[in-house]
């Protein structure tokens, strides 16, 4: 950890990232998960909100109701890398990079699944290792402290996130 912080005031942010990481892997594979495995990893009160069905999953059939649903749990695993970018400045100098550039190749996963329509059940979202090579200069940036001042164009300011 970086100086003035202990793993018990990292302790949040780090499981945010795992969460994070966790919805961002569930979301790209569900049409993956329902066909290849036969398995569903949505929220069951999540799906029902949205009138979105196992049925619907397993025969790939995305709509106005899995769209929304989709929008929804992509917010959610978005607050979650909120929370998770708070703590890549407790870590100490030498583990941000590594860190903050998981965490923005895989936040570009959710990018990939709005482009592609929401739909996760016929396409699978993914970043090249060109895109994931070309944010490198960025995720540095972010691991500085200036960017909490001078945070990049389209970035939450730092007190926000």
């Amino acid at each position: 950890c970086a100086p003035g912080y202990n793993e018990d005031t990292a302790r949040e942010p780090a499981l945010s990232l795992g969460v994070a990481f966790q919805l961002t892997n569930i979301l790209r594979d569900v049409g993956e998960d329902a066909r290849e495995r036969g398995r569903v990893y949505l929220p069951r009160e999540d799906m029902a909100k949205f009138g979105v069905t196992e049925e619907q999953l397993f025969e790939q059939r995305v709509d106005d109701n899995y769209r929304s649903m989709m929008k929804y749990q992509i917010e959610r695993a978005r607050k979650y890398y909120d929370r998770a970018r708070r703590g890549v400045f407790m870590l100490a100098e030498e583990s941000r990079l590594p860190v903050q550039s998981s965490l923005d190749a895989y936040g570009m996963i959710l990018d990939k699944i709005e482009e592609n329509n929401y739909d996760s059940l016929t396409t699978r979202a993914y970043t090249t290792k060109l895109e994931k090579f070309a944010v490198l200069p960025f995720s540095w940036y972010r691991t500085l402290d200036l960017s909490k001042e001078l945070p990049i164009p389209g970035d939450r300011p730092f007190n926000q996130v």
